[in-house]
Protein backbone atom coordinates (compact mmCIF):
# COMPACT_ATOMS: atom_id res chain seq x y z
CA UNK A 1 0.00 0.00 0.00
CA UNK A 2 1.34 3.43 -0.85
CA UNK A 3 1.57 6.09 1.79
CA UNK A 4 -1.49 8.30 1.75
CA UNK A 5 -1.57 11.79 3.12
CA UNK A 6 -4.58 13.50 4.57
CA UNK A 7 -3.89 16.59 2.46
CA UNK A 8 -3.90 14.56 -0.78
CA UNK A 9 -7.37 13.19 -0.09
CA UNK A 10 -8.79 16.55 1.00
CA UNK A 11 -7.30 18.21 -2.09
CA UNK A 12 -8.85 15.56 -4.33
CA UNK A 13 -12.26 16.03 -2.70
CA UNK A 14 -12.05 19.81 -2.99
CA UNK A 15 -10.97 19.62 -6.63
CA UNK A 16 -13.87 17.41 -7.62
CA UNK A 17 -16.46 18.76 -5.19
CA UNK A 18 -19.02 19.51 -7.88
CA UNK A 19 -18.64 16.27 -9.82
CA UNK A 20 -17.50 13.48 -7.52
CA UNK A 21 -19.06 10.07 -8.02
CA UNK A 22 -20.19 7.69 -5.31
CA UNK A 23 -17.43 5.12 -5.86
CA UNK A 24 -14.75 7.83 -5.91
CA UNK A 25 -15.85 9.24 -2.54
CA UNK A 26 -15.92 5.75 -1.04
CA UNK A 27 -12.42 5.15 -2.40
CA UNK A 28 -11.07 8.38 -0.92
CA UNK A 29 -12.59 7.62 2.48
CA UNK A 30 -11.16 4.10 2.37
CA UNK A 31 -7.69 5.56 1.71
CA UNK A 32 -8.01 7.36 5.05
CA UNK A 33 -8.94 4.17 6.90
CA UNK A 34 -12.72 4.53 6.85
CA UNK A 35 -14.96 1.57 6.16
CA UNK A 36 -17.81 2.41 3.80
CA UNK A 37 -20.93 0.23 3.98
CA UNK A 38 -24.31 0.10 2.32
CA UNK A 39 -27.00 1.91 4.30
CA UNK A 40 -30.47 0.60 5.07
CA UNK A 41 -32.06 2.45 2.17
CA UNK A 42 -31.01 2.37 -1.46
CA UNK A 43 -28.26 4.79 -2.36
CA UNK A 44 -27.23 5.51 1.23
CA UNK A 45 -23.67 4.84 2.37
CA UNK A 46 -22.45 4.81 5.96
CA UNK A 47 -18.81 5.33 6.86
CA UNK A 48 -17.10 4.43 10.13
CA UNK A 49 -13.52 4.49 11.38
CA UNK A 50 -12.18 2.19 14.11
CA UNK A 51 -9.15 4.45 14.68
CA UNK A 52 -11.19 7.51 15.67
CA UNK A 53 -12.50 7.11 19.22
CA UNK A 54 -14.69 10.25 19.09
CA UNK A 55 -16.30 9.38 15.75
CA UNK A 56 -19.17 6.93 15.55
CA UNK A 57 -20.41 7.17 11.97
CA UNK A 58 -21.78 9.43 9.30
CA UNK A 59 -23.47 8.92 5.97
CA UNK A 60 -24.04 10.29 2.51
CA UNK A 61 -26.55 9.62 -0.22
CA UNK A 62 -25.40 8.39 -3.62
CA UNK A 63 -28.75 8.93 -5.25
CA UNK A 64 -29.96 6.47 -7.87
CA UNK A 65 -28.38 4.82 -10.86
CA UNK A 66 -24.97 3.31 -11.42
CA UNK A 67 -22.23 5.32 -9.63
CA UNK A 68 -24.12 8.66 -9.66
CA UNK A 69 -22.69 12.04 -8.74
CA UNK A 70 -23.04 13.06 -5.12
CA UNK A 71 -24.65 16.35 -4.17
CA UNK A 72 -22.15 19.02 -3.04
CA UNK A 73 -23.80 19.30 0.39
CA UNK A 74 -22.75 15.72 1.21
CA UNK A 75 -19.17 16.45 0.12
CA UNK A 76 -19.13 19.57 2.31
CA UNK A 77 -20.28 17.45 5.24
CA UNK A 78 -17.55 14.86 4.62
CA UNK A 79 -14.93 17.62 4.41
CA UNK A 80 -16.21 19.15 7.66
CA UNK A 81 -15.94 15.77 9.42
CA UNK A 82 -12.45 15.19 8.04
CA UNK A 83 -11.40 18.63 9.26
CA UNK A 84 -12.80 17.96 12.75
CA UNK A 85 -10.84 14.71 13.01
CA UNK A 86 -7.74 15.72 11.05
CA UNK A 87 -5.22 15.17 13.87
CA UNK A 88 -6.58 11.71 14.67
CA UNK A 89 -6.69 10.68 11.01
CA UNK A 90 -3.12 11.89 10.39
CA UNK A 91 -1.91 9.96 13.44
CA UNK A 92 -3.76 6.85 12.26
CA UNK A 93 -2.22 7.14 8.77
CA UNK A 94 1.29 7.61 10.20
CA UNK A 95 0.88 4.50 12.35
CA UNK A 96 -0.55 2.50 9.44
CA UNK A 97 2.16 3.64 7.05
CA UNK A 98 4.90 2.54 9.50
CA UNK A 99 3.80 -1.08 9.20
Amino acid sequence: MTNVTFDEVVAALLASKRSIRCDELAGQLTRLGFEVREGKRGGHRIYVHDGLPDFTSSSYNCGHGHNPEIKPAYISNVLRILSQHEAEIVKYLETRNEH
